[in-house]
C-alpha cells in the first residue's frame, strides 16, 4: 500500500505541474505563499549546535546493513560523525569540512581522504545522493539550504499537497504539505537512476524530520531514523570537532575504501 501511495503521488506530481501562465492567479498565489513558508527555514542568521543519535539502514532489497551513528556539529560546515557497527564499537570516524572529507577506521588503523564537490558517502557504501552538509541541513530543518529558494513551475495535488519543479541545488521536484514542509523529493532529472526521498516528521514545534526513506531506480535504498536529538547549550570545542589520527596512520584516497567494512 505504501509503495502504491508513493507511485500515485509521483504520478500526480508529474501530471499536475503546469506552466504559471496556464494556472489561475489564485493557485499561483497559493503556491507562492506555500513556497514562502518553505523558504522561511533559510532565514535564521545563526544555527545552534546539535547532536543526533541515528539508525542507518542501507543497501538493496537482498542485502541491507544496519549501523548506528552519532552526528554532531555547531551549525556550520565542519561536521563529525561516528559510525558504530556494534554496541559501543566504533567502525568509522568521519570528518567533513567543506569539500574536505576524512574517514578513519580504528580497527584497521587506516584513514582515507577525499577533496572535491562529488558526494563521498556513496563511495563508503552509503547510497545517498548528498553529502553530510546536506544531511545536517535537512535533519535540522534548514530545507531551503538543501533544495534551494527558487522554482520553475508548480501544481496542486490531492490532500492539499503542492509540487514544485526546482531550479537549483539538488534539482528535481519537491512536494510540500500545507505547512510548507517537504514530504517528498524526486530527482527526476535522471530517468534511469533517479532518487526518491520521503520525509516523515516528529511532533516537535516546529516539526523536524524523524525519518528519511530513500530509494533509487537501480534498487539501492537507505533509511535514516533519528532516535534522539540533543541541543547543547554551548558549542562543541575545537577538540571535539577534530578527527585526530594516530601517528603513522596510513592515509589512502577514498576511492580505495572498501564499503564492506561497515
Amino acid at each position: 500500500m505504501k509503495k502504491y501511495f508513493i507511485a500515485v503521488l509521483l504520478l500526480l506530481c508529474a501530471c499536475a505541474k503546469q506552466h504559471p501562465a496556464d494556472i489561475s492567479p489564485e493557485i499561483q498565489t497559493a503556491a507562492a505563499a506555500r513556497w514562502q513558508k518553505f523558504t522561511a527555514s533559510n532565514t535564521t542568521p545563526a544555527y545552534p549546535p546539535y547532536r543526533l543519535q541515528m539508525s542507518l539502514r542501507f543497501g538493496t532489497a537482498d542485502d541491507t546493513r544496519r549501523v548506528t551513528a552519532l552526528f554532531w556539529g555547531n551549525g556550520d560546515d565542519k561536521l563529525r560523525m561516528d559510525v558504530m557497527a556494534g554496541v559501543g564499537a566504533v567502525a568509522a570516524r568521519i570528518l567533513e569540512d567543506g569539500q574536505h572529507f576524512l574517514i578513519y577506521s580504528p580497527n584497521e588503523n587506516k584513514a582515507w581522504f577525499y577533496q572535491g564537490a562529488t558526494k563521498p558517502l556513496s563511495q563508503m557504501g552509503m547510497p545517498v545522493p548528498f553529502d553530510l552538509k546536506h544531511l545536517a541541513n535537512l535533519l535540522n530543518g534548514r530545507y531551503a539550504l538543501v533544495f534551494g529558494t527558487t522554482y520553475n513551475d508548480s501544481g496542486g495535488l490531492q490532500n492539499g499537497l503542492m509540487c514544485y519543479t526546482l531550479t537549483d541545488k539538488l534539482g528535481g521536484s519537491l512536494t510540500l504539505n500545507t505547512d510548507g514542509l517537504p514530504v517528498l523529493w524526486r530527482d527526476d532529472r535522471h530517468a534511469a537512476s533517479g532518487w526518491t526521498m520521503e520525509i516523515a516528521y516528529n511532533d516537535s514545534t516546529p516539526p523536524l524530520p524523524r525519518r528519511l526513506s530513500l530509494t533509487n531506480d537501480n534498487g539501492k535504498r537507505a533509511i535514516v531514523l533519528i532516535k534522539e536529538r540533543e541541543n547543547p547549550t554551548i558549542r562543541f570545542t575545537d577538540e571535539q570537532m577534530r578527527l585526530a589520527l594516530p601517528e603513522n596512520t596510513p592515509l589512502w584516497p577514498l576511492a580505495q575504501y572498501k564499503s564492506q567494512r561497515f
